[in-house]
């Protein structure tokens, strides 16, 4: 009883959040949809298409290497334009890529639309923060953080699960084959109308469109001496160069991990209800963050959080079982969707706001450079090798990452605040 008491009060603090904000969360509920479903499929629609791992991860590093190139570039677009322009038109750009990509067959062809596509994804990720930043109340700053980034897990569920049943559904319908290169396309494109509703929340928005996009008072950078830009410049520095890291780990197993649960012998219909189940009870989870970190502090929470996958991996290295490669998974997508509104309200703490732009749009670039890279490196070694050696990149990068950021945060006091006023903190060492 007391737990749906919560909920209740919980539900009804989030409809007395201004109307925007509200519409910011139906827009999330669908913007990933079509993101759920090509990744759970694309991968499976390219075997039936007669390729293999290593085009597979060329495919993903041009996708990704092209996210980081127009990532690099939107931190001065969101200065210029607002995060509302960003979302609102990257999601029509990404929907247009999109369909393209799914109706590609030819390998210069498929690589190119990727390439656009991969453009175009920067725009329904890094402008989410910034949105968050400029728009929501600063006291309901996380719990907006942590609901978007959720209901983005919810709407991958929707993806997943669409893509995993479509198929089947499709081809008793009309006795196509299963799997079969238009069964599964025609899934794709099902995910992408869905993910398209997204779009209609964006344009009833009214003060997020219309109004300043910076948050007013917001210190800049002729406010600062030499000695805080120095420090403003490090931290940026390290939030950049820890997602790198763990990019790198990342992108060695992500790309192809609906693939090696394939190998396992799970057909297409279960891995969408396994990635549909990790997305939900990830978006669950993500929920708890914010309060895990008023209770233990920030820094130790992200830290915890992100390292909670790594022995999971250790152990699939030793024991290629499916419940553990299920668990894997889980486990992932649990530690992605609890750290990211923490470490990210961290920077929102540690920068000023000309600053957070450009530290969520250069940490972007650099995920994506290091995603990149590793999964075209991870499908030449799965080929060669098999799925263990990117299972011990995925531990050693990831554990590398935890232990850099933690190095350079461990000082500041915004990372070890606990339930008392963040702002008061940064107040006291900027």
């Amino acid at each position: 009883m007391l737990l749906f008491q919560g909920l209740i009060r919980y539900a009804r603090s989030l409809l007395a959040l201004p109307r925007d904000i509200r519409l910011f969360f139906l827009y999330a509920l669908f913007s990933n949809v079509a993101i759920g479903a090509f990744t759970l499929l694309y991968n499976l629609y390219l075997i039936q298409l007669g390729y293999r791992e290593d085009f597979i991860g060329l495919v993903n590093a041009a996708s990704t290497g092209a996210l980081a190139l127009s990532a690099l570039g939107l931190g001065r677009l969101l200065h210029q334009r607002g995060s509302w322009w960003c979302l609102t038109y990257g999601t029509g750009a990404y929907l247009a890529a999109s369909t393209i990509l799914a109706l590609a067959t030819q390998p210069a062809v498929v690589l190119m639309c990727a390439i656009l596509q991969g453009m175009a994804t920067t725009f329904l990720f890094v402008p989410l923060m910034p949105f968050v930043i400029d728009h929501a109340p600063a006291v309901h700053r996380a719990t907006v953080a942590a609901v978007a980034l959720s209901l983005t897990s919810v709407s991958s569920t929707i993806g997943s699960l669409l893509a995993g049943w479509l198929p089947s559904a499709l081809g008793t319908v009309t006795g196509l084959p299963v799997p079969g290169v238009l069964t599964y396309r025609g899934a794709l494109l099902a995910g992408i109308g869905v993910c398209a509703v997204a779009v209609v929340p964006l344009l009833l928005m009214r003060e997020a469109r219309d109004g300043p996009h910076q948050t007013p008072g917001a210190l800049q950078r002729h406010d600062l001496n030499a000695e805080t830009r120095t420090n403003f410049r490090r931290y940026l520095i390290a939030f950049v160069l820890a997602g790198g890291l763990l990019s790198i780990g990342n992108g060695a197993v992500v790309p192809f991990y609906n693939v090696y649960l394939a190998t396992l012998g799970l057909s297409a219909r279960t891995i969408g209800v396994i990635y549909a189940v990790a997305s939900l009870v990830g978006a669950i989870f993500g929920l708890v963050g914010p309060t895990l970190a008023r209770i233990c502090g920030p820094l130790r929470a992200v830290t915890l959080i992100r390292l909670a996958p790594v022995p999971v991996f250790t152990a699939l290295i030793l024991f290629q079982a499916i419940p553990l490669a299920i668990a894997a998974h889980v486990v992932r997508m649990i530690s992605i969707s609890m750290a990211w509104p923490i470490d990210s309200m961290l920077v929102a703490e540690t920068l000023p706001s000309r600053a957070r732009a450009n530290a969520f749009s250069l940490r972007s670039a650099a995920w994506n450079i290091g995603f990149s890279a590793a999964s075209f490196l991870g499908g030449h070694l799965i080929v060669t090798f098999g799925y263990v050696p990117v299972f011990v990149l995925y531990a050693l990068f990831c554990t590398a990452a935890i232990a850099f950021f933690v190095q350079q945060f461990r000082h500041h006091p915004a990372a070890h605040a606990r339930a008392g006023s963040i702002a008061a903190v940064r107040e006291q060492h900027p």
